[in-house]
Parts: C-alpha cells; structure tokens; sequence
C-alpha cells in the first residue's frame, strides 16, 4: 500500500472511508427509528438525504484544509529535507509551509542546520588534507600548459582526460572527456597503438610513433604515444606530439627543388657541352657559324643563371619558413637586450608581438648597440616597436654621430653566439627574411628592423582557462542508457528565438551551452554564439531576451553556429529546462546544418515534476529557489545565463534522482516520459 499510493492519496482515501462510514451509520440510525417508531418514509428519507449531504460536505471540506494545511506541507518538508540530505543547499527551509504542524517545521529546520553544520566541518577536514595536493597541482598545471609539444592523456577508449595550452593550439577546441576521434584522424594512432600492445606483450615499453592528420586534414602531427599503466591495468595513453605540417612541405618542397634544379640545369648543361664539342672538334668554322654558337652558348648560359637564381630564391623561402620561429613580444626582446648591454637604453615595445626567433633577433640588437656604443657622441639610445601592416618595425634610435653603411655591416658579419656557432647576424636576417637600414629624421638617427607581426596571445592573464585535466573520468562501457547519470557527460544548453512557433517560421537568435562532466561545471567551456536568423526580430521577443537586428547582423547563420554546437555536444547527453521547445527548433534545421541532433535529451522540466510532484511549480525560477541556485537578473532570459543556472539545477538534481530511484540515464528519460501527458497542466 505505501508504495502504491501516495500520501495525500492515503488521506483522500481516509476522509472517503469516513464520510461513507458516516453516511452509513446514518443510514442505519434512521433505518433503527422507523422500525422503531414508524411513520411516514419521507421524512426519514429527506432528513437521511439532508444530514447524509451534510456529512460530506463537511468531510470533503475537512479533507481539504487537511490536504493543504497538512499533507501537502508534510511532503514538501520531505522533500525539502530529501533535496538537502542529497545536494549541498544552503538555503533553510520555508518554516511557514508548515505553519499548522507545530514543532515539525522547527525540528527540520534544524536538522536542515545540523546537515549544514556537519558539511561544513567535513569541507574543513578536506580543505586541510588536501591543502598540499593543492600546492602539487599548481606545481603541475604550471609545467605542463607551457610545454613546447601537445601532450595530451585520453581513456582506455580514447576520451580526453588531460591535454596541454600547446595541444590546445593545435587541435583548437578541446574539452575533457570529448572522443579524440573528434580532433584526429584516429586509424595512424590506433595502428601506433596496437603497435605498443605487441611490444609490451614482448616486454618492450619504448613509445611507438605515429604521424596523423588533424580531422579536417589541414595539419599533420608528428608524434609518440605511451601507455599509461597501474599495475597490470591500462589506464590510457599519453600522446605527445608538434606540428610537422611546415617540416613535410619544406622537406617535399626541397626534394621538389632538387628535382626541378636537376632537370632545368640537364638541357641547357647537354646544349653548352654539345656546342663546346662542335667547336673543339673543328677550329675552322667560319666567324659567321662561330657567332652563331656563341649566342647559343650566351642563351643557354643565361638560362642557367635564371634557373639557379629562381632555385636559390625559392631555397630562401623554404628555410625561412623552416627556420623556428615563435610569438615573442616586442617588450620581451627589449627587456632582454637592456640586460645583454652596458649601455642604457630607453625601450617602448607597446603591445607588439613578433614573429621570430626571439633570442637570435636580441643578439642582432645588441651587437648594433655595441657598436654604436663605440663612439661617445651617440647618446639618448631608444627602442620602439610600431605596426606597419603585416610588420613590426623595430627600431633603435639615437642622437648624435650616424652611422655608415659598411660598420653595419661589419657588425652584422660578426658570429652571433657560441650557441649558434658561425651563424652570424647576416645569417638571421636571412633566415627572417628581411633586412636592416639606417635612415635619419626629425627625431635624430635610427636603425630600422621590419620583422612579421603576430597575434597577441589567445589567453591573456585573468581570462578563464579551461579545465584541462581530470583523471578520474569514468570508464565508458555498456549502452549508453545502461550507465549511471553520475558516469555521464551532459551539455546544458538553452536557446532564444524570435518567437515560440518552429513550424510557424520562428528562427533562433542565440545559442549558449555548458559541460558538466565527472559531476562539475566546466566554465572554462562554455559554447555561446548569437545567431543570425535571416529575418526581423520581434520587438516583443527583443523586450525579453534584449537581442535585436543589429547584434546578429554580423553573427552567423544557423549553419555555422549549428554545426560549431553540434560539434561542442559530441559524445554528451543534452539537458535543457523545457528541452522540448529547443529540440524543436534544433531539428528543425538539422537539413541545412547537415548533421543530426541525435544525442540523448533529459528536460528538467518533467524531471522536476517526476521528484516533486506535490507542487505544479516547476519554472527554472521555481527549481532555482528550491535548489538555492542565483540567477542574476541581467542574465535571466539570457541563453547563457538561463543554461549556466539549469546547469546548476541540473547537478544538484542527480542527487535526488538516485535517492528517487533514478540511477542510469534510462532511468532519468523513462521517468521524464511517465510525465509528458501531464507537463501541459505544470507551470514551467
């Protein structure tokens, strides 16, 4: 009986038991006194009818101020109680829902304060015993984003539990727990791998290697893959790799060159040495016919010349390109230089950053400020860096004597450092492909040095990095809806849209998601995009979520962003609060986007409803509240903020659904389905 009905069920059925027990002593009573007494049937009928209706009534009415003043509160103190046993609320409870059952509402209240109480002491504890793995894993993070190669460590079944800053650069988006598949072409690191299986059977534990292309074939990676081993567990691999996209092509482009070079130079090498034999051969050919040689002895000797200074240009170009260059600032270089020399120099590097081998172009400088230095009338020495297109010039500055030509380069010749052997200034500029000159103005005399600009770093200091390690990912195994919620990745997500009609030509404006994975919040990942719906936004729907035409005119379309999302989703479970209104508009336009949103779908919506259902409030401000999750109000109706404050809801929710008996992800969707037929009547 307890776990057929319901509590509010059991005393409907109570107060029912009890008005038709009363009902039917009266019917007895008043049966008793006409056998008794006699007399007319109709009175006795009219007065059983009268008090009969009255005994209802009065039954009915008690039973619900009961169900509200009563059974209602008792539910909501369970499941007050039960949300807080399951997720860390810091909110106290709402004694006046209770009101009318004296000391119970306190007693939770209470319990709800010692719970509090003992997570607190119990987070103390942690925070002290983990106080110095804390200390280790700053020492950790600190070595491994600025490594020069990617490392990055996946799963058994190849899902990201690790990767670096220099992986990031070269596979662009990365997020734990996403397939490797979705950044690699897997079958050279599969090979590479079963490779290492062979050899560790054999007792061999060297890497293999491997060189694979990036899924979308633009780069190829050269690297070495390791096991990761427990015991006689395999834990994963580690992948470490650079870019081999420039060394490949200069290495095909060199043997391209060496190719062309030899058959360039074959025909006009045979047409001179056959001209030489012709002439060798007979010293009496007429000046008419030996002219005649002469000239295509010229020609061919001139095409020679063209062919080799054509080679030697395009020779230039490849080592240039192979020649490692890094993103360095211009105040970094500077920084250095005035500490490379005696003399002190005024340095200005803005905001720049270069191109180039940093150290070599410092050397450079600082042998220019050593033999400036060597006359004392060149005073007030400076460096700055200013933006010239796709340039930075650098240049050094100075008042006093001017410098010639053939002192610069004298300095230039000098060798640059014991570290780069012969390699002289000459050789740097050469291999920057550039060059250096003196020239004089208005502020005195300087040296100018145009080196390729770059882009400022991708991450500066304060942004938000992503969470980029995790090793406690759980195996993958089994159906997907076979594995508990607590193993699962899930992408929270919410839309806004001109209107709330799909089918009626409504469109989506903006598209913002975020990643739980291993029970937290990646806010380091967060997907948001606005998105440019091809037609005039309501000025109604503008009031709500504060998009107008303007902010999408230069966002993209529905194709771009829906493609970028669908990649952000791979191998996650999407949740949403009413997810279906947004699944709608996703699939709908899954033609144009070209691929499917196929992934598993949990609405918080009929999850709430499914755990609590003595309320109909089930609104993410309502859920919100009861989970004591804070919606600023400048993000409410936001899809960001909206998917952020669900994704909160959502990971206090898993809790409660297990206490509930919801376990694995079939659990959740079958529970959300039993709702459907009734999420109409719930006020969401």
């Amino acid at each position: 009986m307890r776990e057929r009905f319901g509590l509010r069920l059991r005393f409907a059925l109570f107060f029912a038991a009890l008005a038709l027990g009363g009902v039917a002593i009266l019917v007895g009573a008043l049966w008793l006194g006409h056998s008794r007494n006699g007399g007319p049937v109709d009175g006795y009928i009219l007065a059983g009818l009268a008090a009969g209706f009255g005994i209802l009534g009065l039954t009915a009415w008690i039973g619900y101020l009961f169900d509200e003043n009563v059974a209602r509160p008792i539910l909501g103190l369970a499941s007050d109680l039960n949300t807080r046993a399951r997720a860390d609320v810091g909110v106290g409870i709402d004694e006046q829902q209770a009101r009318y059952l004296g000391a119970l509402a306190p007693a939770a209240q209470a319990i709800h304060s010692a719970l509090s109480d003992a997570r607190e002491a119990q987070e103390r504890a942690i925070a002290r015993e983990t106080d110095h793995l804390a200390r280790e894993k700053a020492l950790f993070e600190a070595l491994l984003r600025d490594l020069a190669e990617g490392v990055v460590v996946v799963t058994p079944d190849n899902r990201l539990m690790l990767f670096n800053r220099a992986a990031e650069e070269l596979l662009g988006d990365l997020g734990l727990d996403r397939p490797l598949r979705s950044y690699l072409r897997l079958d050279p690191v599969e090979h590479a791998i079963e490779r290492l299986n062979r050899g560790l059977a054999r007792g061999q534990t060297e890497a293999e290697s491997f060189l694979v292309p990036t899924v979308d074939g633009e780069r190829f990676l050269l690297g070495r893959v390791s096991p990761v081993l427990s015991g006689e567990d395999r834990l994963g691999h580690v992948l470490i790799f650079h870019d081999a996209t420039e060394d490949l092509q200069a290495h095909a482009e060199r043997d391209h060159l060496f190719n062309t070079l030899m058959e360039e130079v074959r025909r006009p090498a045979a047409a001179m040495g056959a001209v030489l034999d012709v002439l060798q051969s007979d010293a009496d050919i007429p000046l008419k016919t030996r002219a005649t040689f002469d000239a295509a002895m010229n020609e061919e000797l001139n095409r020679l010349f063209n062919c080799l200074r054509q080679m030697e240009e395009r020779h230039g170009r490849i080592t240039t390109r192979h020649w490692p260059m890094s993103k360095v600032a211009a105040d970094d270089i500077f920084e250095g230089l005035k500490a490379r020399v005696d003399r002190p120099v005024d340095a200005d590097g803005g905001v720049h950053f270069l191109r180039c081998d940093g150290f070599a172009i410092m050397e450079v400088l600082a042998r220019v400020v050593q033999g400036l230095s060597q006359d004392a009338q060149r005073l007030a020495m400076g460096l700055r860096a200013e933006r010239h297109g796709h340039e930075v010039w650098v240049s050094l500055e100075w008042q006093g004597t001017e410098v010639r030509e053939s002192d610069l380069d004298a300095w230039l010749k000098q060798p640059l450092s014991e570290s780069y052997g012969a390699y002289s200034g000459r050789d740097v500029l050469e291999g920057h492909r550039t060059e250096i000159w003196s020239e004089t103005g208005g502020y005195g005399h300087r040296i100018v040095l145009p080196l390729e600009a770059s882009g400022a770093p991708a991450l500066a200091s304060g942004d938000v990095r992503p969470e980029f390690y995790d090793f406690n990912l759980p195996t993958s195994g089994g159906e997907m809806a076979d594995r508990p919620l607590s193993e699962l990745s899930f992408v929270v997500f919410d839309t806004e849209t001109t209107g709330l009609a799909p089918s009626g030509g409504d469109r989506i404006v903006q598209i913002a998601g975020v990643r739980i994975v291993n029970g937290r919040i990646l806010h380091g990942e967060v997907f948001d995009t606005l998105v440019n719906p091809g037609c005039t936004i309501p000025a109604a729907s503008t009031k709500v979520h504060g998009i107008n035409d303007d902010m999408v005119r230069e966002a993209p379309d529905i194709v771009g962003a829906g493609k970028a999302f669908h990649r952000y989703c791979d191998g996650g479970v999407l949740v949403a609060h009413n997810a279906p209104f947004d699944m709608a508009f996703l699939r709908r336009d899954e033609k144009m986007i070209g691929h499917s949103f196929d992934h598993p779908v949990l609405c918080t919506v009929l999850l709430s409803a499914a755990l609590y259902e003595h309320t109909g409030q089930h609104t993410l401000d309502a859920l919100a509240e009861r989970f004591g999750v804070s919606i600023p109000p400048n993000l409410r109706h936001t899809a960001l903020g909206d998917a952020m404050a669900t994704a909160e809801v959502f990971l206090q929710m898993i809790g409660v659904m297990e206490a509930a008996g919801i376990h694995t992800l079939g659990d959740a969707i079958a529970a959300g389905q039993r709702m459907t037929k009734i999420r109409k009547a719930q006020d969401y």
